[in-house]
């Protein structure tokens, strides 16, 4: 896809929450409708609001990957703990993680942009049937934290599996967003100086993140 093409795929998906904005503005304005139906039109502001936000998130998110400001402050975090705080709230997925009394998963990094990480993996979806938040396994390896995600996904996108963490999703599979989360993804695991990798197994995607441990840098 040239840049002219994504500029004009971007337009077009931040304009789509517009038309129910504008619509519900304009029966608020008009004062003809009832409590219910008032709810209901509120209801929609606060939804596309949130919509078009998130859309602007994304988009601010993929430009600072481009230039490498992905990262705030640095401090020491446990993995393991922001892998069940990505999960609250939405439902009860499982994380599979260390056991009791193993050491717990301390790394350095952006609380935020780790925690980001890890909902982008526990919430992504490529196939309408895929139920989330996915369950999400996290171990730990040769001074490295592993996490790994398996999600279905359609057979046109596991040709060139690698290619999803380099470009936009196609737009047929953007709910609500641009498209963007796993090159963010990938930006985000890249500075915290790991990396994210994607391999076909079978009909699934197998999504796989190597971050260092404290200890494991040189």
């Amino acid at each position: 896809m040239s840049h002219a093409d994504w500029f004009m795929r971007v337009a077009h998906d931040m304009r789509n929450p517009l038309a129910p904005l504008q619509t519900a503005t304009y029966l608020l304005r008009c004062g003809d409708i009832g409590d219910d139906e008032q709810a209901r039109m509120l209801e929609v502001i606060e939804r596309q609001a949130m919509r078009l936000g998130a859309m602007i998130d994304e988009l601010s998110d993929g430009l600072r990957a481009e230039y490498g400001r992905l990262l705030g402050p640095m401090s020491e975090a446990d993995v393991g703990t922001l892998a069940v705080l990505a999960a609250q709230g939405n439902g009860a997925a499982p994380v599979h993680g260390p056991g009791d009394g193993e050491p717990p998963l301390r790394m350095l990094a952006d609380d935020a942009r780790l925690l980001q990480l890890l909902r982008i993996l526990r919430e992504l979806r490529l196939s309408p049937g895929e139920v989330l938040p996915a369950p999400l396994t996290i171990e730990r390896r040769d001074g490295c934290v592993r996490l790994e995600r398996q999600l279905a996904c359609p057979a046109d996108l596991l040709e060139r599996p690698q290619r999803l963490l380099e470009a936009a999703l196609p737009a047929r599979l953007c709910e609500d967003g641009l498209g963007l989360q796993l090159p963010i993804a990938a930006a985000i695991a890249q500075a915290l100086g790991g990396q994210l990798q994607a391999q076909a197994q079978d009909d699934t995607l197998v999504l796989s993140v190597d971050l260092p441990l404290l200890g494991s840098r040189p």
